[in-house]
């Protein structure tokens, strides 16, 4: 499944595929390897250092079992280099039955009620408020 990347906005996206059974995430966007991250965030004292975008690990395969209440929190996938403080929101693509996104908590609810269903076109955006 292919995504494009809007990089003017330092939002990065998420694609997900979900099921109430499995929920699998590719991503794509931001620095790709600490040394990146590292040379761009120094610079001289006293200048601020440059703001760089969310960064995005590789999110394994999350399962929910059916009839079993749970949540799994994908805060633990996307870090700021900067530090700043991260919003998640999720597109308007539907979920399966029993399965929602909590954006405070950052985390896919599955309420345990909901027939295994698959579903695409979901896509999380990373967003550190800056420029």
């Amino acid at each position: 499944m292919g995504t494009a990347c809007h990089t003017e906005r330092r939002a990065f996206l998420k694609a997900l595929t979900t099921t109430t059974a499995a929920l699998a995430v590719g991503a794509c966007g931001g620095a790709s390897d600490s040394t990146s991250a590292a040379a761009s965030a120094s610079g001289p004292p006293n200048v601020p250092a440059t703001n760089l975008p969310p960064v995005w690990v590789t999110v394994p395969t999350i399962t929910f079992t059916q009839g079993v209440a749970s949540s799994v929190s994908i805060a633990a996938y996307v870090t700021d280099p900067n530090g700043d403080p991260l919003t998640i929101t999720k597109n308007a693509a539907a979920l399966p039955a029993g399965v929602t996104f909590d954006a405070a908590g950052k985390r896919f609810v599955y309420s345990g009620a909901g027939a295994a269903a698959s579903t695409t076109g979901h896509v999380l955006t990373a967003d550190d408020g800056k420029p």
